[in-house]
This record gives C-alpha cells, sequence and structure tokens, in this order.
C-alpha cells in the first residue's frame, strides 16, 4: 500500500492554512480598521498626492495670483458705472499725482521725444531728464508699442499686473523657512495686504508696485547665496546683484536707499554664512574686491559717505524735522502722516486677530531661526518705520505679515502628523485670517487723485495758451500738467522742497495783485537761485531778502528804484547798481504765464494757505478758516443746500452742523456782479457765494481777500495783471499772468 505524500502548499498560497487563518484576520482587520479610520485615511490620502506636489503647489500659486490680480482691478467696474469719477475721454486715470511723471517719460520714450533736457519741469532750472529712462517708463513705452491699447490704459492696468510679483519672492522665502505650505499662506497673504494693494492696483503707475518685491528678492538671492553649499550659490549671488541693479533702475530717484536695502542682505550672508574653501573665497573676494574698486573709482571713494548722507537727508524729510528758515514740505503730505496702531492693522492684515498672529509668526519665525531671519531685518525694519514717521512705509509691512502668518499656518500643518485635525485647522485659519482683507479689498474702491472735471482744465491749457507756457499749479498739479497740458510748471512731486512750496503758495495767499503777478514773473525768468541772489546781497538773510523781493515787486518798476537805491545790497556779479537790480526784478524777456486754480485748493487750503503766508522770522504761516459748501442755492435772502448749511442773509447767520456761525461779510456773485454785505461786526467769519455754480465758502479775513479767492469766488482781477482763459468754477480756472516790466513804465 502506498501512502499518499501531503503535497505542498502552492507558493502563491503560503500561509492560508490553518496556522496562518488568524494572521489574514488579523490582516483584514487592520484593512477594515484603516479604511474606517478618518486620521489614517486622511494622511494615506495626503501621502498618495505627494507625487504631484509641485503640480498642486503651482496650480494653487496660480489661483492665489488670480486672486491677486481679481482685487486689483475690480474697480474697473465702478469706474464704468461712474465714468465722472475715473474716464476722461472714455479712458482711465491714474489714482496717484507722481504716476503722471513716469506716463510722461512713457509717452516720450513711444513718440520719440524724449530729449535729455526737460524744459517742463522745475522751470526755470529745467533739469537734466534721467538716463537710462526709469525701467517703469520703458515698460510702458515698450507696450505701447507692441500693443494696440493707449498709454492711458497701459498706465492703468500695467501696475496691476506688476504688482502679482511680490507672490514670486514670497514663496520662495516661505518656502525655504516653513515648506510649501508657508509659501503659498504668504503669498496669498501679501497680495491681499490692504495697502499694497491700494499701491500696486488699477491706476497706481508708480514704483511702489515693484519696490517690496525687488528688496523681498533681493534678499531671498542673498539667503540662498549664504546657505547653499555648492557652486550654484554664485547663480544665486548673481541673481541678487541683478535684482539689486534692476531695483536701481527701477527706483532710480533714491539710489542711496536701493543700495542700503538691498546690499544689506549680501553683508548678512557674507558674514554669518558664507564660508568657502580657501581657494574658492580667494577668488570670490578677489573678483568681489576687484568690481567695488572700479565703482568707486567711478563713483568717487567717498561714495559710502555720500550714500549714508543722502539716506540721512531723506530720514530728516521724511521724520518732518525742521527744514530751517522754511517749513518741511512733508508736513503738508498725506502718505507722510503718522498713522495709528488701528490704522496699520486695518491696512495691512485687516483684523486684529490676523495683526496678532502675524506678528506672533515673525516672533517664531526669528526666534527659532534667528540667524536665517536676518535677511528680513531690512524690509521689517522699513516696515516698522510706518508706526513712527509716515504710513507710506506700510507696503513694507505686507512682506513682514505675509511671512509672519505664513510660519504660523506653516507651524499648525505641520503638528499633522501628531494632530490630524491640523491639516484642518491650518486652510480653515487662513481663510480666516485673510478673509478681512479680502472682502475689503473687493469692496473699497480707488478713485483717481485728478479727477475727469481738473483733468478737462489741464487739457484745455494745451490749446488755449502757447506751447512755451508755464503753468503757475499748485505742487501735486505739477506731473499731472505736465502730461495733460503738455506745458511747463515751477513745482511737482520731486520739485517742491521747503522753499518752492513757499515760493510756489506766496502768488495764491497774498491779497496784493501787483505782486501776485510780478513774483510768478520773476520766479519764471529768474528762479529759486534767483532769490539766492538776493539772500546773498543782504547778507544771507532770507528773512529780510524774501521781505525786500515782496516789497520791490509789490511796488513796481516805478517805485522799486527808490527802494533799491536804499537797500544797500551787496553787489553780486553783473547786478553791480541799483538799474541791474531793477532789470533783475522785471526782467523783459520770460516766458508766457497762467495761473490755474482749482477745486483742490478749496480743499487743502489749511497747507498751502500756511506756506504762502510763511513768515521767514517767525517760522510760522497762518491757517487760515476755509470750509467750501457745493451744491448752494440762493433764495430771496437764504442761501442753502442739502448738506447742512443755511445762511440767512437779512441777519448775518450761517447754520451749520456745529451751530450757528455769525457773519461779519457776505459776498454774493451772480455772474453778473458781486454785492457786498457788512453786518457791523467785529467777529466771525465770511460768506462766499458764486451763484452760478452754487459753490459758497466760509472763511476768515486772511484768506477772503487773497488772490486766491478774490480771482476764483469773485473773479474779480485787474485786467492789468489777471485776465481770464476759462472760467469754470469751482472745477477750475485758467488766468493769463501778465507783470510789470521796465517796458510798461516808459509807455
Amino acid at each position: 500500500m502506498v501512502k499518499k505524500r501531503k503535497r505542498g502548499l502552492p507558493a502563491g498560497k503560503k500561509g492560508s492554512g490553518p496556522d496562518s487563518a488568524s494572521h489574514d484576520a488579523s490582516r483584514n482587520r487592520e484593512y477594515v480598521s484603516r479604511q474606517s479610520s478618518p486620521a489614517i485615511g486622511f494622511r494615506e490620502r495626503l501621502e498618495q498626492l505627494s507625487p504631484y506636489g509641485l503640480w498642486i503647489e503651482a496650480g494653487l500659486l496660480l489661483i492665489i495670483l488670480a486672486v491677486g490680480l481679481l482685487v486689483r482691478l475690480e474697480d474697473l467696474s465702478d469706474w464704468r458705472a461712474q465714468p465722472d469719477r475715473a474716464l476722461y475721454h472714455g479712458e482711465p486715470l491714474l489714482t496717484t499725482f507722481d504716476g503722471y511723471f513716469y506716463l510722461t517719460l512713457a509717452r516720450d520714450l513711444a513718440e520719440g521725444t524724449y530729449t535729455p533736457v526737460d524744459e517742463k519741469r522745475a522751470v526755470p532750472d529745467n533739469p537734466k531728464r534721467p538716463f537710462p529712462p526709469p525701467l517703469i517708463s520703458v515698460i510702458a513705452a515698450g507696450a505701447a508699442k507692441i500693443t494696440p491699447f493707449s498709454m492711458n490704459w497701459i498706465g492703468a492696468v500695467l501696475p496691476a499686473l506688476l504688482g502679482l510679483l511680490l507672490a514670486v519672492p514670497l514663496y520662495g522665502l516661505g518656502r525655504f523657512y516653513g515648506g510649501p505650505v508657508m509659501g503659498l499662506s504668504a503669498a496669498l497673504v501679501g497680495l491681499l495686504s490692504h495697502y499694497y494693494v491700494y499701491r500696486s492696483s488699477l491706476g497706481w503707475f508708480d514704483t511702489d508696485c515693484m519696490n517690496v518685491t525687488w528688496a523681498t528678492g533681493a534678499a531671498y538671492c542673498f539667503l540662498k547665496f549664504g546657505v547653499e553649499k555648492k557652486r550654484r550659490r554664485y547663480l544665486y549671488f548673481l541673481g541678487g546683484l541683478i535684482a539689486y541693479g534692476l531695483f536701481l533702475w527701477w527706483w532710480d530717484s533714491t539710489p542711496q536707499i536701493v543700495t542700503i536695502v538691498s546690499l544689506l542682505p549680501m553683508a548678512v550672508a557674507l558674514v554669518f554664512f558664507y564660508r568657502p574653501s580657501r581657494e574658492e573665497g580667494v577668488l570670490f573676494f578677489s573678483l568681489l574686491g576687484g568690481g567695488a574698486i572700479i565703482v568707486f573709482s567711478i563713483l568717487g571713494w567717498d561714495l559710502p559717505l555720500r550714500i549714508l548722507d543722502k539716506a540721512l537727508g531723506i530720514f530728516s524729510y521724511i521724520a518732518k524735522e525742521s527744514a530751517g528758515d522754511f517749513p518741511n514740505t512733508g508736513l503738508s503730505i498725506s502718505e507722510q502722516a503718522v498713522p495709528g496702531l488701528s490704522e496699520i492693522i486695518s491696512k495691512t492684515t485687516g483684523s486684529v486677530p490676523a495683526f496678532i498672529c502675524a506678528g506672533a509668526g515673525m516672533v517664531w519665525l526669528f526666534i527659532r531661526k534667528p540667524k536665517a531671519s536676518l535677511f528680513l531685518s531690512v524690509p521689517l525694519a522699513i516696515g516698522i518705520l510706518s508706526f513712527f514717521f509716515a504710513k507710506r512705509f506700510m507696503i513694507f509691512l505686507a512682506p513682514m505679515t505675509a511671512l509672519g502668518i505664513g510660519y504660523l499656518i506653516s507651524g499648525i500643518w505641520e503638528m499633522r502628523g501628531k494632530y490630524i485635525f491640523s491639516a484642518f485647522a491650518a486652510p480653515v485659519l487662513l481663510l480666516f485670517l485673510v478673509w478681512p482683507s479680502f472682502s475689503k479689498d473687493m469692496s473699497k474702491t480707488f478713485w483717481p487723485k485728478e479727477p475727469p472735471h481738473l483733468v478737462a482744465g489741464m487739457d484745455l491749457a494745451s490749446r488755449k495758451t502757447p506751447p512755451d507756457a508755464v503753468i503757475w499749479a499748485w505742487w501735486d498739479h505739477g506731473y499731472p500738467m505736465q502730461y495733460w497740458a503738455r506745458r511747463g510748471t515751477i513745482t511737482d512731486g520731486t520739485f517742491h522742497g521747503p522753499q518752492l512750496v513757499v515760493y510756489n503758495g506766496i502768488p495764491l495767499a497774498t491779497d496784493d495783485y501787483r505782486l501776485a503777478a510780478n513774483f510768478m514773473q520773476f520766479y519764471v525768468a529768474r528762479g529759486k537761485s534767483g532769490l539766492g541772489q538776493v539772500y546773498k546781497a543782504h547778507n544771507n538773510d532770507r528773512g529780510a531778502g524774501l521781505a525786500l523781493a515782496k516789497k520791490v515787486l509789490s511796488a513796481g518798476p516805478e517805485k522799486a528804484g527808490e527802494i533799491l537805491n536804499t537797500a544797500g545790497l551787496r553787489p553780486q556779479g553783473e547786478l553791480q547798481t541799483a538799474d541791474d537790480w531793477l532789470r533783475f526784478f522785471f526782467p523783459s524777456e520770460h516766458r508766457p504765464v497762467y495761473l490755474f486754480l482749482d477745486w483742490r485748493l478749496t480743499v487743502t487750503s489749511y497747507w498751502w494757505f500756511w506756506l504762502g503766508s510763511w513768515d521767514v522770522d517767525a517760522k510760522d504761516g497762518i491757517h487760515p478758516v476755509y470750509q467750501p459748501f457745493f451744491g448752494v442755492r440762493l433764495k430771496g435772502k437764504t442761501a442753502y443746500n442739502n448738506a447742512g448749511i443755511k445762511v440767512d442773509l437779512s441777519k448775518g447767520l450761517a447754520k451749520v452742523e456745529k451751530g450757528m456761525v455769525p457773519i461779519r461779510n457776505a459776498v454774493i456773485n451772480d455772474g453778473n456782479q458781486v454785492k457786498m454785505l457788512d453786518f457791523k461786526r467785529e467777529k466771525g467769519l465770511n460768506f462766499e457765494l458764486f451763484a452760478p455754480s452754487g459753490f459758497a465758502a466760509l472763511e476768515d479775513g486772511h484768506i477772503a481777500n487773497s488772490v486766491f479767492n478774490k480771482l476764483f469766488l469773485r473773479h474779480v482781477g485787474p485786467g492789468r495783471y489777471f485776465r481770464p482763459t476759462a472760467l469754470e468754477t469751482p472745477s477750475f480756472q485758467l488766468w493769463e499772468v501778465h507783470g510789470d516790466t521796465l517796458q510798461t513804465v516808459i509807455e
């Protein structure tokens, strides 16, 4: 009898016998357990996605860029709905005064009229134009040549596109400090920071839309140069130098600040991180030193001292320090105002929780990675300046708050291995923190600084004045006037130093028509240096020198000779005698002069009148009382509007929001004649009304008798000195100015 041999189990079924049954059951239970456990299942799903990580990151980054573009362009729908506030002849206007400087250069580049000297700026000095032209203007000019879009559309849309590029260095920095989650979170938060959106949005054609990008880009490149160990570190070093060079080209008006902001991260990398081999280090520092020698040989060995001196001068300007005999212009500029904490929070993160999280995240980052965080010290320090000096620095808080929130979110995300809810908490918290900013970005509309009705006046000036005319306008209109009117100005967004703004305001604030006309004529011919000669001839006493100039110009050439004979002026070059000085003060040759008055002067009188009435000896001017009203109707003896003013012209009482105001004098211009009412009061304000357009003002005696007010509200100007070219009160007025000359005395 043959025994049956037991057959072995097939290899594929090994372990399926009775001894392995319990093992299979256990494995099945584990499988079922994994399927039924949300935590383990979620982790496995995340692991399954890991091969597609870069694609997912790229997709999320594109979504972030799309959201950033949305909040920057959504104002366009409001602009089209209210074209009278944003569009001129169907084309968009800019939301910043300074943007017209770069847009003018771009237009001239596109038209082939970019000349070495700019005859429209800082008349009569006419400074040289920047060479090479600013990068933003070059990009716009190139876009105008290769696309069908007009320069106005390019100027409006380009900053919104360029503003998105901040996401690139933020993503890179975030990925280095905390991985992809931090990089994506930082990019999203940075692009939604409200103040940065404001200054990189539709119409903000200025360098702000890329300043932060270049600064953080240079920091990222030098960071990677410092931490990389392989030779590709030098590619990052080269990238940092390229970012520095492009930053110089971009923000060419302040190369000193650009140098400090860009090269300090390089210094951090060299001091704390760069540790090459001996041979590699010798070669690198030899090349770096040779390059530095070439730069210093060309630009001067005192270059570092000049950079520091200029930087301190800029700091003095933003700190509103005393400018000596004349006031610091920064006091009158809104973006130079010091914001409160609530404003900083509102315009950076949009909410207190988000601001706290940003601060906590940044502190956490500096604690955990103190050396690597030093690369962020420069933009962080600039952002902190906004707390103490000016709100314009808040754009540098955008990358800092973004990286702070990003680091916090990434820290929570990294805990998902231990606490599965962290995987849900991180994105939910991120959306919670960015929603206030996103909501504010979508609901807030940024309108152009120069409304269409003012631009119409500038455009009219291009047709009603000679090509070589100079338009005397307040300095914030300088760049727009150069663009729309294509005419010269004496001041603008660059040339508005302490002396210039005082000179700019003198013809507006004085009550003397003759002084106003002669001063404008004199300045257009002689400029700031001309008054400087007067000061030198008067023992460098600016107070006495300016007072003498006003006295001479007010007296006119008929009586000025007597004043000059007794003034005791010291000879200055060709100015040897009183007759020489007389010809100097009343030039026979000068460019045509026009005075541009406008609506904005009615709402900024607190500052321009203070500057125009500046007393050099007292170191102060007069802040007037001037409250404009629009839509005022005159019915019998009552003037009123729907906004809260009612003036009883029979009793001389005005009812306003704050109560009853006694009226000393009333001036009513019905378009045909000017009627004056005297209520015989020693105290009170003056009331003036230009009835045809319904524009009125409550004012004190200082500004009531100013040349500005007499021309703007009363339309009263001696034809000898002021001749109306266009009167569109309260939008704008254009007056032809004629000063005295020696020829007029002979005649």
